[in-house]
């Protein structure tokens, strides 16, 4: 790491100089590490690198870096030195365990785009296309997108030597369970008649579990101190990711595409398992024939292109932004409290709870 990499000396003031600053310093990390692996498979040829260069785009294609973040507050909060290189290499891993799990969540759910530029498996269907290669398309494309995100995750787990066990073990753990969730996320989509996941365990696995919870832990078991922090970390970890999934989820069915990169109603028009639709039908009278026929259109990924505001509709007159408002309200005010009662660094724990209170703000 070159002393335009190190990182800082003290805890930045604020959760937005936190993402700022250990996003620069993981964009620096990841562009080297990627850089290597071109460099490493330039000898057999161009297309080897085609891998490498695209899981740089889906690395760069305009993530918040949430995760290196909160483990970087993880570990300065439980007392690990600010300027450890690992804590870098930490965050590099988890954005690469993320862009595994983008990348191969787009060809399950069957996503054109990804943050307003065409899915991995999309991109190379079309240059499958376009140099008139054999086969079909979107097995290529698919087939490439899965060897990305294997790449992705291998690479993420490649950076962890230096990390310990406990930080590995916990990497691990992590990466699995995520698996687990999205399995049980698919497996709610295609509503078995022996009944459907838990939604709130469907969340909590797929998604709290590595976006909030997971980099809070491996940044304490980073700095050693997991075992004392690690019920607090998992009960504001747990809340938040909670009401983290549920305001994405907002966001995905109701927001304007031209702040999300994603087609309007992508998550209606997939056949998406996603909680607001099972608040939906909770608030849905049942004599209502119609909208309760059009709800299982959704869910069943049924839903035809010019029914998607109309189900979009529905779902604000039934109010679900009120009610994911007041839950995010909830659980994010719990978690501050969890997170308030334990001796953490103070200003990390002052971005842990203005964090919450983002999430808060749907």
């Amino acid at each position: 790491m070159t002393d335009t990499e190190r990182s800082p000396a003290a805890v930045p003031a604020g959760l937005t100089e936190t993402v700022r600053l250990v996003s620069g310093l993981v964009d620096r990390r990841l562009a080297a590490v990627l850089r290597g692996d071109q460099e490493r498979y330039a000898a057999l040829g161009a297309h080897a690198r085609d891998v490498v260069q695209a899981t740089r785009a889906a690395a760069f294609g305009g993530g918040k870096r949430l995760r290196p973040a909160l483990a970087f507050l993880g570990f300065v909060g439980a007392g690990g030195d600010p300027g450890d290189r690992r804590v870098v290499d930490l965050g590099v891993a988890l954005e690469l365990l993320h862009t595994a799990c983008l990348v191969h969540d787009d060809v399950m759910d069957g996503s054109a785009a990804r943050r307003g530029m065409p899915a991995t498996h999309v991109a190379f269907a079309a240059m499958h296309r376009r140099r008139g290669y054999a086969g079909e398309p979107r097995r290529f494309g698919e087939g490439v997108a899965i060897a990305v995100g294997d790449f992705a995750f291998l690479s993420a787990m490649g950076l962890l030597a230096e990390a310990g066990t406990e930080v590995r073990r916990e990497f691990t753990e992590m990466a699995k369970d995520v698996c687990v969730g999205q399995y049980l996320d698919l497996l709610a989509a295609a509503r078995p008649a022996d009944g459907t996941p838990d939604p709130e365990v469907v969340v909590r696995y797929k998604t709290a579990r590595y976006t909030v919870q997971g980099p809070l832990r491996l940044g304490a078991a980073l700095a050693g101190r997991l075992g004392d922090l690690r019920d607090a970390l998992d009960s504001y970890g747990r809340l938040v990711g909670v009401a983290y999934r549920l305001r994405d989820d907002l966001i995905g069915a109701l927001a304007d595409p031209a702040v999300t990169g994603e087609p309007a109603g992508d998550d209606p028009r997939q056949g998406r398992h996603i909680p607001l639709l099972e608040l939906a039908r909770a608030r849905l009278p049942a004599a209502d024939l119609a909208g309760n026929e059009l709800l299982d259109r959704v869910a069943d990924g049924r839903l035809r292109e010019g029914e998607i505001p109309t189900a979009l509709g529905l779902l604000r007159d039934l109010g679900v932004h009120e009610h994911v408002a007041r839950a995010c309200a909830e659980l994010t005010a719990e978690a501050g409290r969890a997170i308030e009662r334990v001796e953490f660094a103070a200003g990390a724990k002052d971005s842990l709870l203005q964090f919450a209170a983002h999430v808060a703000d749907v």
